[in-house]
């Protein structure tokens, strides 16, 4: 492949009960990932629903993969600004040139102006007494949501509309 092409991948979310929730196709991954995070780009991307409904990314946006985190963070160029979706999802494994993650159902919504807001709460009760998640997951997903608004306290990178900017700019 030329060096010069990003990479194409796809990434699966699964569910804690085996099922793929979601897939997205034809990810591009940013030559500025390293070891500690992995990028990806998502311009008109392709996203297939469990229930086989295709749709199409309507705004670009990066997505930040930790592999050692229970966290993901998609960071969208909205009309109004930047806006970041956290999903509490275990960590990441890539097989077979795809990402894959366990979704763990709560979401962190954080707003243009650093405003957040905790969504799926019922769903992941719910799920969480559905599918008999241990005491060792839910504590993880509990003290994720507690580091993601750690990070957005501190303004860490990935919460710095300047530099998600920066790197969206050097994307390619």
């Amino acid at each position: 492949m030329d060096s010069n092409k990003q990479k194409l991948t796809t990434v699966h979310a699964y569910k804690h009960n085996g099922n793929l929730y979601r897939s997205w196709e034809n990810i591009k991954i940013s030559p500025q990932s390293s070891e500690d995070v992995l990028i990806a780009i998502n311009e008109d991307v392709i996203i297939t629903e469990f229930n086989g409904r295709k749709w199409k990314t309507s705004e670009p946006a990066l997505w930040f993969f930790f592999p050692n985190e229970w966290f993901n963070i998609i960071c969208m160029f909205k009309d109004k600004g930047i806006q970041y979706y956290c999903n509490i999802a275990s960590p990441i494994l890539v097989e077979d040139n795809t990402v894959k993650y366990i979704d763990y159902d709560l979401d962190l919504k954080v707003f243009n102006d650093f405003s957040y807001k905790i969504l799926d709460l019922k769903e992941f009760n719910r799920n969480r007494i559905n599918w008999n998640y241990s005491r060792e997951i839910v504590e993880k997903v509990w003290a994720s949501i507690d580091e993601l608004k750690r990070r957005l306290k501190e303004n860490d990178n990935i919460f710095n509309h300047e530099f998600v900017k920066e790197l969206w700019k050097n994307r390619k």
